[in-house]
Parts: structure tokens; sequence; C-alpha cells
């Protein structure tokens, strides 16, 4: 097989396991932690062939989109570079991303302890020095700390739920307009 016919493979891999995870991020946030797994391949317009030759398991391929999510969150962080507000925007960014990936937790519950210790580690790392510019800035309130920050995601989650209360747009934005006044001082727009 020549280097081109192996590289050409290689790109058409990368490019259905791509397909594949944001399929499943769809198909996990529309139609939840039960979503077929076949349906995911169909969306992804893949073979079932491809989904398992990429993915074992529904649990692989939540872990994956999972520990994908980690890596736009640090994707993210450094993008917002030195900006005082970062802090505020990356949590935003979370907050956005959580809801759109509300069933992962329930696909992950059995998941690898020193894992997802990990995951949360990275995450903690993106945020500590947007934390730190935001104080400097006087953006976040004095006595909020990073683990305070990783608590507002479960908190954020479990509030998020639908309960049938609101529609789920108006619910997602009173949980971030509380989870703000909860951390941040209000101080306008910030250049």
């Amino acid at each position: 097989m020549s280097d081109k016919t192996q590289g050409t493979k290689r790109r058409d891999a990368a490019r259905n396991r791509e397909r594949l995870l944001a399929a499943a991020r769809q198909a996990f946030a529309e139609q939840g932690p039960g979503v077929a797994f076949e349906e995911i391949a169909r969306a992804a317009e893949v073979s079932r062939t491809t989904l398992y030759r990429n993915f074992a398991t529904r649990e692989e391929l939540a872990a994956t989109v999972f520990e994908d999510n980690v890596t736009l969150i640090e994707q993210q962080a450094a993008a917002l570079g030195e900006r005082p507000d970062g802090i505020v925007r990356l949590l935003d960014f979370v907050l956005d991303m959580q809801r759109d990936n509300r069933s992962l937790a329930h696909v992950l519950s059995g998941a690898d302890l020193a894992w997802l210790t990990g995951l949360s580690a990275r995450t903690v790392a993106a945020f500590r020095p947007h934390l730190e510019r935001g104080r400097e800035a006087g953006l976040v309130h004095p006595d909020v700390d990073v683990e305070d920050l990783m608590l507002a995601f479960p908190m954020a989650a479990g509030a998020m739920a639908d309960n049938g209360v609101v529609h789920r747009e108006q619910l997602n934005d009173r949980v971030r307009a509380m989870l703000h006044r909860a951390l941040f001082i209000d101080r306008g727009p910030v250049a």
C-alpha cells in the first residue's frame, strides 16, 4: 500500500471518529443515555462496523466524549489568554457544554475513579489562572476558590435537570444568573 493510500485511510478514519463523537454528543443530549448505539452510527453516517471499530461500548464512547470535552475546556482556557473576564467566559463555556451533555454522567456512572480524578485535575488547572486574574480584576468574590467553581458544575447540573417547572432555556438562564451572582462581582462590561 502506498504512503498516499495509507495517509488517505488515516484521514478517513480520523474524520469518521470525529463524526462519531459529534453524533454521540448530539444523540446523548437529545435522546439521553439510552440512545441506541446504532442510532449514533446512523447520525454519523458511518457503518456499525466503523462505530464498533472505534468504540466497543456506549461507555467507551461516552468516556471519549467526556475526555474530549475536557480538552475543549483546556483549549478555550488557552484561547481566552490574559482576559480579566476569562473566568466568567470559561464558566459560561462549561455551563453551555454541560447543558448539551447532560446525560454523559449517567452513562459514566461506573467510570474509573482515577481517570475521573485526572480529568478533574485538568479542569481545575484550566480554571485556576483565570480565577486569579478575575480576582485581581475585582470580578470574583474574594472568598471564591477553584473548589467553589468545580462545585458549581454538579450543582448546576442538578438544578438544570428537566423538572417540568419552567422551560429548559429559562431554567438554564436562571441557574447561570444565580451562579454569576454567587461567584462574581458585577462590574458591568469588561474590555
